[in-house]
């Protein structure tokens, strides 16, 4: 994951002006360690940066989606979500309950992937690869939910 030093180096990297808005918008993205939506990135903003408006937070997502800052995740329950972005080519681990995320940094798809793009002829692809289950902690939280239902209230 990207910390707030590599977001500014590769928003510079490619050309971008990074803004007092999106210097703001970088420092409050090391607070979410898993999948957050526009609403939840917002309610952080608004607290520090009142004078942050919705469309500017808006384009500067897009923004940070195109440089790589940020990836966009799909969500089952329809809004999209996002994650702080990691170099180089990798796929994620995602938890249904909790949304945390892992970073898998290899893809045993790719030589697959890689002869089918040849044999069709095209170039500069990108594919992504999100596998979605529930973490350990969640399945340990669950577990125990379970067993006190079972033992029942204490008399």
């Amino acid at each position: 994951m990207y910390t707030p030093d590599e977001m500014r180096r590769t928003i510079s990297h490619h050309g971008v002006r990074l803004t007092p808005q999106r210097s703001a918008i970088v420092e409050e993205l090391i607070h979410f360690s898993g999948i957050f939506s526009v609403a939840d990135l917002q309610k952080r903003m608004e607290l520090r940066h009142p004078d942050l408006g919705r469309a500017t937070l808006f384009r500067t997502i897009d923004l940070f989606v195109k440089l790589g800052v940020l990836e966009r995740m799909h969500r089952e329950e329809g809004e999209d979500g996002y994650i702080v972005g990691m170099a180089g080519h990798h796929h994620h681990l995602v938890c249904r309950v909790c949304g945390e995320v892992r970073h898998i940094d290899f893809c045993p798809l790719e030589p697959a992937i890689d002869e089918r793009v040849r044999r069709e002829g095209y170039a500069e692809t990108v594919h992504r690869f999100d596998i979605e289950g529930i973490c350990s902690r969640c399945q340990e939280k669950r577990a125990e939910k379970a067993k006190r239902k079972i033992k029942g209230p204490k008399a």
